[in-house]
Formats: C-alpha cells, sequence, structure tokens
C-alpha cells in the first residue's frame, strides 16, 4: 500500500533542496565538512592538505587535483578557497574559474586557452577587489596588445615585443577585445583557437614570458589590496570528456597539458588544476583525488561513511520531512539502502533522494523500481569486454593494467563512474554497487575466483612434490 501524498509545496521546497548539480559554499547551511566530522570517511582532510602545501611553501605551486565529477571536489574547492582567503590563512585572493565557463569541454585543449582564461579571470577578480569594473578585464594596453597579437596574422613579434614594455592603457589598442568576448571567441571559435594555437607554438617562449610578466602584475595589485597575492583554482577541468567520437583524443590532448608537471602551467602565483579522473594512471606527477564515503572497509565492515552519509540527507530533509516521503515505519531502513546503494558517492546520493521526493507517493515497489531505472544507467556503460576486468577489480580491490586495452578500459570505467576509489591507510577501489549486482558480472567474478583457486590449488600440489 502506498505511503500517503505529500503535500506539492513541500516537496517543491525539498525537491529543489537536492540539486545534484549545485556545489555548495562553505556558509550553506546544507554543507557538511566531511572531514571535520568523520576524517576516516574519506582517509584525510583533503582542504587541509592543499592549504598546507601553499601556506607553508615560500615559492607558487602548482598541485593537481581530482575526483568524480559530484563527488564532493568543488565544494571542498570552494572551502579552500575561503580558508585560503582568510587573514588566518595565507590571505591569498582566489580566482576560481569553472572550465565550462571559460573552455571547450567537448574538443580538445590545449595551454593558449587556459593561459588566457586564466589571465583573464584573474584580472577580473582583481578588478572586481580594487572596486572597478570586472567588464574591463584584459583591456589593459598589455593584455589588449597580447590579444592583438595572438589573433592578428600581421601583427610582427618584434611588435609585440616592442611595445609590451610600453605604457599601459593606451587608447589606440586599449579597445581591440573585451577579456569576455576574447575568451568567449576562444571556446566557441574552432577556427580561431587554430590560429592563436599555431601563434602560440611558433613563439611558445615569448607567449609564456608575457603571460607570466602579466601575472606578476596582477599579483603585485592584490599586494596592494593587503592580500599575500594571487591564488588560482582552475576547476572543473575533470568534466573533459568530449563527445563519443572524440573522447580519446579530448583526454589525450589533456594527457599532453599536464603531463610532466605540465611544465608551461606552472606560473608565479599559486595554481591548482583540476584532472579527469582517468588521467591519473597516465601521469607520473602526483594527484590529490578525493575518493568516495567509505561505507565499509575493504573486509566488507561497515565504515565511518554511513553516517556521514546520513548527514548529507539531513542537511537537505530535515527527519521529521523526511520520514513524510519515505514513509513513517520504513523510512529509515529505505534511507538506508540508498546509502548502500549510492557506493558512498554523494551526488548519487543527492540525486537519488530527489528523485525519491519527486515521487508524489512513494511505496515500495516504486522505490525498488527508480533503484532499478538509476542501475540501468550504469549497466548500460560496461561493455561486454570489460566484465571479466571488472571481476578483478572487484576481486582484487586495484585497477589492473596489463595493457592498452586495459587502459582503454580504465579511462572508460573511471570516467563513468562505474569504479570508484576510497581510501584507507592506502587507496583502494571497488565497483559501483549497481554494477556489482548485475547477473553477468557475478557469474563472471564467481569463474574468475574458481580460476584462482584451482590455479592455487595446482601450486600448492606442485610445490610439495618439489616440481
Amino acid at each position: 500500500m502506498a505511503d500517503r501524498v505529500v503535500d506539492k509545496k513541500l516537496r517543491r521546497t525539498y525537491y529543489n533542496r537536492c540539486n545534484p548539480d549545485e556545489s555548495l559554499p562553505p556558509d550553506d547551511p546544507r554543507y557538511v565538512d566531511i572531514d571535520a566530522k568523520s576524517p576516516e570517511a574519506r582517509g584525510r582532510n583533503w582542504s587541509d592538505a592543499l592549504a598546507s602545501r601553499i601556506e607553508l611553501s615560500e615559492k607558487p605551486v602548482c598541485e593537481f587535483f581530482t575526483g568524480l565529477p559530484g563527488s564532493g571536489k568543488s565544494t571542498e574547492l570552494k572551502h579552500l578557497a575561503a580558508r585560503l582567503e582568510g587573514k588566518d590563512g595565507a590571505r591569498l585572493l582566489p580566482v576560481l574559474i569553472d572550465a565550462e565557463t571559460v573552455l571547450d569541454i567537448y574538443n580538445q585543449i590545449d595551454v593558449p586557452e587556459i593561459l588566457v582564461a586564466i589571465l583573464y579571470k584573474t584580472d577580473e577578480v582583481v578588478l572586481t577587489a580594487e572596486g572597478k569594473d570586472p567588464k574591463d578585464a584584459l583591456k589593459d594596453g598589455r593584455f589588449a596588445r597580447l590579444w592583438h597579437w595572438l589573433t592578428t596574422t600581421e601583427v610582427e613579434l618584434s611588435s609585440l615585443e616592442a611595445s609590451v614594455n610600453a605604457k599601459a592603457g593606451e587608447k589606440d589598442v586599449a579597445e581591440v577585445s573585451g577579456g569576455a568576448k576574447a575568451v568567449l571567441d576562444l571556446k566557441t571559435i574552432p577556427t580561431l583557437r587554430e590560429k592563436v594555437r599555431a601563434k602560440v607554438a611558433a613563439n611558445m617562449t615569448t607567449f609564456i614570458a608575457q603571460v607570466k610578466a602579466a601575472l606578476v602584475a596582477l599579483n603585485k595589485r592584490a599586494k596592494k589590496l593587503k592580500y599575500n597575492g594571487v591564488v588560482v583554482i582552475f576547476d572543473s577541468l575533470e568534466k573533459l570528456r568530449g563527445i563519443s567520437t572524440n573522447w580519446t583524443e579530448v583526454l589525450t590532448s589533456a594527457e599532453r597539458i599536464f603531463t610532466g608537471g605540465a611544465p608551461y602551467l606552472q606560473l608565479p602565483v599559486h595554481v591548482i588544476y583540476t584532472l579527469p579522473p582517468a588521467l591519473v594512471l597516465r601521469l607520473s606527477e602526483p594527484v590529490h583525488f578525493l575518493p568516495m564515503l567509505k561505507l565499509h572497509d575493504r573486509s566488507g565492515n561497515r565504515a565511518a561513511g554511513f553516517d556521514v552519509a546520513r548527514e548529507l540527507i539531513r542537511q537537505r530533509v530535515p527527519d521529521e520531512h523526511l520520514r513524510e516521503f519515505f514513509g513513517a515505519t520504513s523510512g529509515e531502513d529505505r534511507v538506508e539502502r540508498l546509502i548502500a546503494w549510492s557506493g558512498g558517492y554523494p551526488r548519487e546520493i543527492v540525486r537519488l533522494l530527489q528523485s525519491f521526493i519527486a515521487a508524489s507517493s512513494l511505496d515500495e515497489p516504486l522505490f525498488k523500481r527508480l533503484l532499478s531505472q538509476a542501475a540501468d544507467q550504469y549497466r548500460r556503460t560496461v561493455p561486454e569486454n570489460a566484465l571479466r576486468w571488472l571481476a578483478r577489480v572487484h576481486l582484487e580491490k586495484r585497477l589492473i593494467i596489463d595493457d592498452d586495452t586495459h587502459r582503454a578500459t580504465v579511462d572508460l570505467m573511471v570516467q563513468n563512474n562505474v569504479v570508484l576509489r576510497y581510501l584507507n591507510d592506502a587507496e583502494w577501489f571497488d565497483l559501483h554497487p549497481a554494477v556489482r549486482d548485475m547477473p553477468a558480472l557475478r557469474d563472471e567474478i564467481a569463474r574468475f575466483q574458481a580460476e584462482q583457486e584451482k590455479l592455487r590449488a595446482e601450486q600448492d600440489k606442485s610445490s610439495r612434490s618439489g616440481g
């Protein structure tokens, strides 16, 4: 029998409080400081780890950070920005950049558009802090000349070099292009991107030098405002995923940029770049990888992440209203099942919560049907040829890369949230519960276990016989 129908106005209120695509600032009442509440849930305090590197370093640092979309990464970066800006912290002026607003995340990326976006957003933030109009970003003479040189083939390199030391703000070039238009054009006009990339490739040393000189000037302006400098946080680069026909090429373009420590992206200000999770195993550089909430340890015992997940739900929907949506007698059991099904994935918890609230009357058959529909979205991403590899991941709790075929499988499974990362003293991996419960995968896991047991028995027999 269906539970009673909940008032539509109440459902609308809490439906919108459970937007799975919304990252929360630290002052949002729904925000839960996960690592402060329970450090065991994610293995360490992630914003503290990033902040400490910046606060202690006498030189600008360049850090890489990643996590599955919806793992809480953007929320953690907002928390980090607030800490670094505070007078008790490093007292830095934070520049938060959302890659989706400044880059074409569906096509290959390159260094020029990343650095132009950093210049634009940093100038915009500094202007705002100075009490000036942020729409004037990149209209200063130095920036205007750089943009004019990048986009006008007739301007000789020597002309740029002769003019960069001229007095800033001259009227002849100051209106060549507004900053917002420059960034938007690079994002939306492929032919312009190719033109700029070619120009930079032929004159990389000069381009990088001018970008760094501009950032040094912006850093000095921030110091005049009683900050200790600027910190750039380039978020949402992990969303680089292209489309079905160019996904590999887009990921490879990101790999080219960030491999070898990303020398062209190391700047005279502190900078943190987010990366696609699939790049973690392609790079030799250390990458901070935000894990899932640990609901169970490697042995399957209940862990601290369950209580944290319950608090995430409580801060969005108070218990008294949650009982109305989920049922007075069966509600808490359903919440437990929702959390267990999520695998400790914060976005999945909030997304499922929202879908259950959307149901005008949630009975047990509908609850199971909504979970099944959510599971189908994961299962559709799993190709048949990945089943054996996934079985090994589940049993060995690690990512296996024996050859290029495995690498392609890792990229696909990690990027689509099929494989989730957890952290105790060391990292380990497991499958999203929706995938782990696939009948075909359960059969493959059983076959692989039987093969391994047979192999061990043969090895024991050989060892006893001295063969």
